[in-house]
């Protein structure tokens, strides 16, 4: 087979098509060169709404028959090359429709129109590039201007997932693929090694997190396994879909949780709005214990399924920060359950003066309002350095809290010490929760 293409040719119809298409006169067509040099028999693509990377919605590509090896019938067969198929080189023409995929190239296309005048298509015959042949008989007379088969491009809508909030049944945003490189997408999962949850290909809620994903808005068809595949169907035959658009309806829990195993997880995660879920015993040698937690606000939650937190040590030399200990400040939005603290050093290292603050070895306050239940803070030690100032009465030193109630920590093992270059010019008081340093003087 010899086949009138690569450069020139096929670029040459390609403009031509276009030329013929949009009503220009030219002296001398494409199609009347073809005919001189036996390029008589033509097929057309039509890009039947979509686009070649041409910017044409119409290629052709002609053959002289008598180049074209004959069967015992004395029938030459054309096998017919794709548009984009790689073996024109750079006359490869890919077609294109916004928001669709293309199904394939067909020989026939059925139009219809409902009472709105929208048409619709159905296809038939549809080509296939590795097997199918043109039969073209060589006793016949063609002209290269009037093909002997147009195949049509059939689009298909690309394949759409809609997401809803199935608390409120608010839209939240769509994904949309094509069907014919991807049919499932992952459901979001937990990475172990990071302590977060894997969205993929799902939306991100501000503020929650993934908790489930269901079929229906009345949470009755829970999506089950690692992925959700598309329900829609490509029927090849027609070249059209059935049930492009789905929806999934994702179930949030408030927060933005994390599921920790390692201390790493826990300080790389460090978030005081951050909801965590502990899952093993962490071990925090080694490992700075997160400065906002130390300073500031703490809004989240902890859930320590009865594990322990253990080597901890912080030192506040910030003279600031007003509030600091394990926790600068538990607001009334704080939440902690079944954690152990174990082996908590905590240095009060503020430089030259102490004053108007609050620490604790916990906590530097506590709000009345805080949810805390089986917390338990053992074998830790307050340190005081000597280089303090506590020459005025303004700052609140607890063995626990600075401020708030401590009866609401199980507390066991717990000493303070001073130390610094001269800890012996320090006297240190301890009441109950309450501690007070005095300068000691000769």
């Amino acid at each position: 087979m010899k086949l009138k293409t690569k450069a020139a040719v096929i670029a040459t119809l390609a403009v031509a098509a276009v030329t013929f298409l949009t009503g220009c006169s030219i002296e001398r067509s494409p199609y009347e060169i073809n005919n001189e040099e036996n390029y008589t028999v033509s097929v057309k693509f039509d890009a039947n709404g979509g686009t070649f990377t041409t910017n044409t919605s119409v290629i052709v590509d002609s053959y002289n028959v008598a180049d074209i090896d004959k069967n015992d019938d004395g029938i030459a067969e054309i096998p017919l090359i794709a548009p984009d198929d790689e073996n024109r080189g750079r006359d490869a023409f890919t077609a294109t429709k916004n928001d669709y995929f293309l199904a394939g190239w067909y020989a026939e296309r059925t139009e219809t129109e409902d009472s709105a005048g929208n048409k619709t298509y159905t296809y038939a015959n549809k080509w296939d590039f590795e097997k199918d042949t043109l039969d073209i008989d060589p006793s016949k007379e063609y002209s290269a201007e009037e093909p002997v088969i147009t195949l049509y491009a059939a689009w298909v809508p690309l394949f759409e997932i809609e997401f809803y909030s199935l608390d409120s049944g608010e839209y939240m945003n769509s994904l949309i693929f094509d069907p014919t490189t991807q049919t499932d997408i992952s459901v979001p999962a937990w990475n172990e090694e990071t302590g977060t949850i894997e969205m993929y290909d799902f939306p991100a809620r501000k503020g929650y997190t993934f908790n489930g994903a269901y079929y229906d808005k009345d949470a009755e068809k829970p999506v089950d396994g690692a992925y959700v595949t598309h329900p829609g169907i490509v029927d090849y035959e027609t070249g059209t879909a059935k049930d492009h658009v789905t929806k999934l309806y994702v179930d949030w829990t408030e927060g933005e949780w994390y599921r920790i195993y390692t201390a790493e997880q826990f300080c790389e995660n460090a978030s005081v709005n951050g909801h965590y879920e502990i899952l093993a015993d962490l071990d925090f040698e080694g490992e700075n214990w997160p400065t906002s937690f130390m300073y500031n606000n703490f809004n989240g939650e902890i859930r320590g399924n009865s594990h322990v937190m253990k080597n901890i040590e912080i030192v506040q030399t910030n003279n600031s920060k007003v509030n600091a200990g394990l926790f600068g400040n538990l607001t009334e939005n704080a939440s902690l359950s079944d954690i152990t603290f174990e082996n908590v050093s905590f240095t009060i290292k503020a430089g030259t003066r102490v004053v108007g603050t609050s620490y604790g070895l916990f906590a530097g306050t506590v709000s009345k309002d805080a949810a805390l239940s089986g917390v338990v803070l053992k074998n830790s030690v307050l340190q005081i350095d000597s280089s303090c100032y506590f020459g005025v009465d303004d700052y609140s030193i607890g063995m626990i809290c600075g401020m708030g109630d401590p009866s609401v920590i199980t507390a066991e093992g717990l000493s303070c010490i001073a130390v610094g270059d001269a800890p012996e010019t320090i006297k240190i008081t301890v009441d109950g929760n309450t501690v007070t340093v005095e300068e000691v003087t000769e």
